[in-house]
Protein backbone atom coordinates (compact mmCIF):
# COMPACT_ATOMS: atom_id res chain seq x y z
CA UNK A 1 0.00 0.00 0.00
CA UNK A 2 3.10 2.39 0.82
CA UNK A 3 4.42 1.70 -2.18
CA UNK A 4 1.13 3.00 -4.16
CA UNK A 5 0.79 5.67 -2.24
CA UNK A 6 4.73 6.64 -3.49
CA UNK A 7 3.76 6.22 -6.72
CA UNK A 8 0.54 7.91 -7.01
CA UNK A 9 3.07 10.99 -5.59
CA UNK A 10 5.89 10.23 -8.44
CA UNK A 11 2.67 10.66 -10.93
CA UNK A 12 1.62 13.48 -9.36
CA UNK A 13 4.62 14.82 -9.57
CA UNK A 14 5.53 14.31 -12.77
CA UNK A 15 2.04 15.68 -13.76
CA UNK A 16 2.50 18.65 -11.49
CA UNK A 17 5.57 20.12 -13.87
CA UNK A 18 4.46 18.92 -17.24
CA UNK A 19 1.18 21.12 -16.45
CA UNK A 20 3.56 23.94 -15.75
CA UNK A 21 5.03 23.82 -18.79
CA UNK A 22 2.15 22.64 -21.32
CA UNK A 23 0.27 25.29 -23.29
CA UNK A 24 3.07 26.66 -25.22
CA UNK A 25 0.88 28.18 -28.20
CA UNK A 26 1.34 31.76 -26.38
CA UNK A 27 0.17 33.75 -29.89
CA UNK A 28 -0.66 32.74 -33.42
CA UNK A 29 3.11 32.16 -34.17
CA UNK A 30 3.17 28.96 -32.35
CA UNK A 31 -0.12 27.79 -33.61
CA UNK A 32 0.47 24.29 -35.17
CA UNK A 33 3.46 23.58 -33.01
CA UNK A 34 3.65 20.06 -31.88
CA UNK A 35 6.37 19.23 -29.41
CA UNK A 36 7.44 15.88 -27.73
CA UNK A 37 9.32 15.87 -24.12
CA UNK A 38 10.96 12.65 -22.18
CA UNK A 39 10.55 13.28 -18.53
CA UNK A 40 12.34 11.12 -16.11
CA UNK A 41 12.73 10.57 -11.91
CA UNK A 42 15.82 9.93 -9.78
CA UNK A 43 15.54 9.17 -6.38
CA UNK A 44 15.36 5.93 -3.52
CA UNK A 45 12.76 4.02 -5.94
CA UNK A 46 15.56 4.00 -8.81
CA UNK A 47 18.47 3.68 -6.95
CA UNK A 48 19.60 7.47 -7.46
CA UNK A 49 20.29 6.21 -11.36
CA UNK A 50 18.09 8.65 -13.98
CA UNK A 51 15.43 6.25 -15.14
CA UNK A 52 12.88 7.43 -17.53
CA UNK A 53 9.20 7.32 -16.92
CA UNK A 54 7.06 8.93 -19.52
CA UNK A 55 6.56 10.33 -23.00
CA UNK A 56 4.96 13.69 -23.04
CA UNK A 57 3.34 14.92 -26.76
CA UNK A 58 1.24 17.96 -27.05
CA UNK A 59 -0.51 19.98 -30.10
CA UNK A 60 -1.55 23.31 -30.49
CA UNK A 61 -3.96 24.61 -32.72
CA UNK A 62 -6.22 27.83 -33.61
CA UNK A 63 -10.23 27.45 -32.31
CA UNK A 64 -12.71 28.92 -34.32
CA UNK A 65 -15.40 30.13 -31.69
CA UNK A 66 -18.28 31.72 -33.86
CA UNK A 67 -17.52 34.80 -31.97
CA UNK A 68 -16.83 37.96 -34.01
CA UNK A 69 -12.69 38.77 -32.69
CA UNK A 70 -12.45 35.94 -30.59
CA UNK A 71 -9.30 34.04 -30.71
CA UNK A 72 -8.72 30.88 -28.66
CA UNK A 73 -5.92 28.18 -28.68
CA UNK A 74 -6.68 24.68 -27.73
CA UNK A 75 -3.87 22.45 -26.29
CA UNK A 76 -3.61 19.17 -26.07
CA UNK A 77 -1.35 16.69 -23.77
CA UNK A 78 -0.84 13.43 -23.95
CA UNK A 79 1.09 11.45 -20.68
CA UNK A 80 1.66 7.68 -21.13
CA UNK A 81 4.45 5.71 -18.87
CA UNK A 82 4.02 2.74 -21.53
CA UNK A 83 7.39 2.99 -23.10
CA UNK A 84 8.66 2.59 -19.40
CA UNK A 85 8.27 -0.98 -17.95
CA UNK A 86 9.82 -0.12 -14.48
CA UNK A 87 6.37 2.53 -14.31
CA UNK A 88 4.12 0.00 -16.00
CA UNK A 89 4.97 -2.31 -13.42
CA UNK A 90 4.45 -0.12 -10.29
CA UNK A 91 1.95 2.10 -11.31
CA UNK A 92 0.70 2.68 -15.39
CA UNK A 93 -0.80 5.51 -16.44
CA UNK A 94 -2.13 7.43 -19.24
CA UNK A 95 -3.42 10.75 -18.96
CA UNK A 96 -4.65 13.67 -21.68
CA UNK A 97 -5.36 17.30 -20.87
CA UNK A 98 -6.76 19.66 -22.92
CA UNK A 99 -6.40 23.46 -22.41
CA UNK A 100 -8.55 26.55 -23.95
CA UNK A 101 -7.70 30.17 -23.64
CA UNK A 102 -8.70 33.10 -25.22
CA UNK A 103 -5.86 35.74 -26.36
CA UNK A 104 -8.21 38.78 -26.10
CA UNK A 105 -7.34 39.57 -23.33
CA UNK A 106 -5.41 35.96 -22.02
CA UNK A 107 -7.70 33.62 -19.73
CA UNK A 108 -8.84 30.36 -19.19
CA UNK A 109 -12.44 29.41 -21.05
CA UNK A 110 -12.20 25.97 -20.50
CA UNK A 111 -10.35 23.39 -19.41
CA UNK A 112 -10.43 19.00 -19.78
CA UNK A 113 -9.03 16.34 -17.91
CA UNK A 114 -8.54 12.56 -18.16
CA UNK A 115 -6.85 10.42 -15.30
CA UNK A 116 -6.75 6.44 -15.98
CA UNK A 117 -6.14 5.81 -12.24
CA UNK A 118 -9.24 8.45 -11.14
CA UNK A 119 -13.01 6.65 -11.61
CA UNK A 120 -14.04 9.79 -12.42
CA UNK A 121 -13.64 9.82 -15.92
CA UNK A 122 -13.29 12.97 -17.72
CA UNK A 123 -14.31 16.23 -16.23
CA UNK A 124 -14.07 19.61 -17.64
CA UNK A 125 -14.31 23.03 -15.69
CA UNK A 126 -15.85 25.90 -17.61
CA UNK A 127 -14.89 29.65 -16.45
CA UNK A 128 -17.62 31.43 -17.52
CA UNK A 129 -16.68 35.06 -17.95
CA UNK A 130 -19.86 36.36 -17.53
CA UNK A 131 -21.05 35.34 -13.86
CA UNK A 132 -17.74 34.88 -12.58
CA UNK A 133 -18.35 31.00 -11.97
CA UNK A 134 -16.24 27.77 -12.61
CA UNK A 135 -18.61 25.49 -12.81
CA UNK A 136 -17.21 22.05 -12.78
CA UNK A 137 -18.91 19.00 -15.79
CA UNK A 138 -18.35 15.26 -15.24
CA UNK A 139 -19.09 12.50 -18.09
CA UNK A 140 -22.44 10.96 -17.75
CA UNK A 141 -22.52 12.65 -13.86
CA UNK A 142 -26.40 12.12 -13.20
CA UNK A 143 -27.62 12.16 -9.46
CA UNK A 144 -31.11 13.25 -10.22
CA UNK A 145 -30.69 16.71 -9.74
CA UNK A 146 -32.78 19.26 -11.86
CA UNK A 147 -30.07 22.13 -12.46
CA UNK A 148 -29.92 25.19 -14.89
CA UNK A 149 -26.19 25.01 -15.45
CA UNK A 150 -25.37 23.52 -19.01
CA UNK A 151 -22.42 24.40 -20.89
CA UNK A 152 -22.80 26.12 -24.07
CA UNK A 153 -22.89 25.01 -27.26
CA UNK A 154 -19.29 26.07 -28.54
CA UNK A 155 -17.93 24.15 -25.33
CA UNK A 156 -20.21 21.20 -25.87
CA UNK A 157 -18.55 20.85 -29.46
CA UNK A 158 -15.10 21.41 -28.21
CA UNK A 159 -15.20 19.07 -25.30
CA UNK A 160 -13.47 15.70 -26.43
CA UNK A 161 -15.74 13.80 -28.50
CA UNK A 162 -18.33 15.45 -27.36
CA UNK A 163 -18.72 13.33 -24.34
CA UNK A 164 -21.87 13.22 -22.34
CA UNK A 165 -20.72 15.98 -19.77
CA UNK A 166 -23.34 16.39 -17.08
CA UNK A 167 -23.49 19.68 -14.51
CA UNK A 168 -21.21 18.08 -11.01
CA UNK A 169 -20.93 21.00 -9.08
CA UNK A 170 -19.05 24.29 -8.70
CA UNK A 171 -15.26 24.91 -8.16
CA UNK A 172 -14.28 26.24 -4.92
CA UNK A 173 -13.41 29.82 -6.18
CA UNK A 174 -14.95 32.39 -9.01
CA UNK A 175 -13.56 32.46 -12.11
CA UNK A 176 -11.09 35.74 -12.06
CA UNK A 177 -10.61 38.40 -14.39
CA UNK A 178 -7.39 37.08 -16.39
CA UNK A 179 -7.40 33.61 -14.68
CA UNK A 180 -5.57 31.27 -16.33
CA UNK A 181 -5.37 26.99 -16.00
CA UNK A 182 -2.72 25.04 -14.81
CA UNK A 183 -1.89 23.75 -18.49
CA UNK A 184 -1.65 28.11 -19.26
CA UNK A 185 0.60 29.26 -16.66
CA UNK A 186 3.79 29.42 -18.72
CA UNK A 187 1.80 30.61 -21.51
CA UNK A 188 1.12 33.77 -19.67
CA UNK A 189 5.22 34.04 -18.16
CA UNK A 190 5.96 33.67 -21.62
CA UNK A 191 4.26 36.89 -23.07
CA UNK A 192 5.49 39.30 -20.38
CA UNK A 193 8.81 41.18 -20.68
CA UNK A 194 11.15 38.59 -18.97
CA UNK A 195 14.39 39.81 -17.71
CA UNK A 196 16.57 39.06 -14.80
CA UNK A 197 14.48 40.22 -11.70
CA UNK A 198 11.33 40.71 -13.10
CA UNK A 199 8.31 39.11 -10.78
CA UNK A 200 4.71 38.59 -11.55
CA UNK A 201 1.70 37.51 -9.67
CA UNK A 202 -0.60 34.74 -11.23
CA UNK A 203 -4.66 33.46 -10.90
CA UNK A 204 -4.59 29.92 -11.41
CA UNK A 205 -6.80 27.10 -11.22
CA UNK A 206 -7.04 23.58 -11.09
CA UNK A 207 -10.29 22.73 -12.44
CA UNK A 208 -11.01 22.56 -8.26
CA UNK A 209 -9.38 24.84 -6.61
CA UNK A 210 -7.38 28.44 -6.78
CA UNK A 211 -3.90 29.23 -6.74
CA UNK A 212 -1.62 32.32 -6.74
CA UNK A 213 1.34 31.70 -8.29
CA UNK A 214 4.35 34.01 -7.07
CA UNK A 215 7.05 33.55 -10.12
CA UNK A 216 10.71 35.46 -10.39
CA UNK A 217 13.19 35.48 -13.35
CA UNK A 218 16.43 34.81 -10.95
CA UNK A 219 19.06 34.43 -13.25
CA UNK A 220 20.90 33.91 -17.07
CA UNK A 221 22.88 30.70 -17.61
CA UNK A 222 24.44 28.59 -19.56
CA UNK A 223 22.48 25.42 -20.30
CA UNK A 224 24.37 22.43 -22.06
CA UNK A 225 21.35 19.89 -23.26
CA UNK A 226 20.97 17.94 -26.92
CA UNK A 227 24.67 18.38 -27.18
CA UNK A 228 24.63 22.42 -27.60
CA UNK A 229 25.01 24.94 -25.09
CA UNK A 230 22.14 27.62 -24.63
CA UNK A 231 21.36 30.63 -23.05
CA UNK A 232 18.82 29.95 -20.55
CA UNK A 233 16.43 32.11 -18.50
CA UNK A 234 16.08 30.40 -14.94
CA UNK A 235 12.56 31.35 -13.29
CA UNK A 236 10.89 30.05 -10.40
CA UNK A 237 7.76 29.38 -9.68
CA UNK A 238 5.87 29.24 -6.43
CA UNK A 239 2.16 28.36 -6.43
CA UNK A 240 0.02 29.33 -3.21
CA UNK A 241 -3.21 27.36 -2.65
CA UNK A 242 -6.32 30.74 -1.85
CA UNK A 243 -8.58 29.09 1.14
CA UNK A 244 -11.23 31.36 2.38
CA UNK A 245 -9.11 34.41 1.95
CA UNK A 246 -5.74 33.24 3.09
CA UNK A 247 -2.58 31.70 1.28
CA UNK A 248 -0.45 28.60 2.04
CA UNK A 249 2.84 27.24 -0.09
CA UNK A 250 1.38 24.28 -2.00
CA UNK A 251 4.31 22.53 -3.25
CA UNK A 252 8.05 22.86 -3.27
CA UNK A 253 9.58 25.29 -6.12
CA UNK A 254 9.62 24.17 -9.52
CA UNK A 255 12.41 25.71 -11.90
CA UNK A 256 12.05 26.21 -15.44
CA UNK A 257 14.89 27.05 -18.01
CA UNK A 258 13.99 29.15 -21.19
CA UNK A 259 15.71 30.04 -24.08
CA UNK A 260 17.18 33.40 -23.53
CA UNK A 261 15.72 34.29 -27.38
CA UNK A 262 12.52 36.13 -28.63
CA UNK A 263 10.66 32.43 -29.04
CA UNK A 264 11.29 31.96 -24.98
CA UNK A 265 11.20 28.02 -25.87
CA UNK A 266 10.97 25.92 -22.85
CA UNK A 267 14.06 23.96 -22.55
CA UNK A 268 14.29 22.14 -19.20
CA UNK A 269 11.90 21.89 -16.03
CA UNK A 270 12.95 20.55 -12.65
CA UNK A 271 10.95 20.05 -9.16
CA UNK A 272 12.36 18.23 -6.12
CA UNK A 273 10.34 17.09 -3.47
CA UNK A 274 10.60 14.67 -1.04
CA UNK A 275 10.52 11.14 -3.21
CA UNK A 276 13.11 12.35 -5.45
CA UNK A 277 14.44 14.77 -8.42
CA UNK A 278 11.94 15.35 -11.44
CA UNK A 279 13.34 15.93 -14.79
CA UNK A 280 11.53 17.20 -18.05
CA UNK A 281 13.70 17.68 -20.76
CA UNK A 282 12.16 18.72 -24.80
CA UNK A 283 13.20 16.43 -27.08
CA UNK A 284 11.60 17.48 -30.47
CA UNK A 285 9.77 20.51 -32.19
CA UNK A 286 7.40 20.01 -35.48
CA UNK A 287 5.66 23.47 -36.82
CA UNK A 288 2.98 22.62 -39.50
CA UNK A 289 4.08 19.47 -40.18
CA UNK A 290 7.83 20.07 -40.78
CA UNK A 291 10.87 19.09 -37.72
CA UNK A 292 12.21 22.16 -36.93
CA UNK A 293 16.11 22.28 -38.03
CA UNK A 294 19.14 24.12 -36.23
CA UNK A 295 18.14 27.73 -38.06
CA UNK A 296 14.72 27.88 -37.93
CA UNK A 297 14.50 29.91 -34.36
CA UNK A 298 18.52 29.51 -33.91
CA UNK A 299 17.52 27.45 -31.26
CA UNK A 300 18.74 23.54 -31.46
CA UNK A 301 15.90 20.75 -30.41
CA UNK A 302 16.87 17.06 -31.16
Amino acid sequence: MLLMVQNRKSQVSVVFILLMYVNVALAMPFDGESLTFHAYYQGPFSGQKKIGIADVQWKTQRIDLNVPEKTAIETRMEVSSEAYDFVETLYPFRLVYRSLISLQPMKSIAYERYDSTDKHGRELTWLDAESSSALRFREGYADGRETDSQLPSVIVSWGSQRQDYQFYKPARHKALPQMVDEMALLQHVRVEDLSVGAQFEIPVTDGKRQYLYKVSVVGSEPLTMANKSWDALKIKFDGYRIKHGKSKQDHDTVWVWLANTPQRTPLRFEHQNAIGRFVIDLQSLTIMGSVTNRNYYNETVN
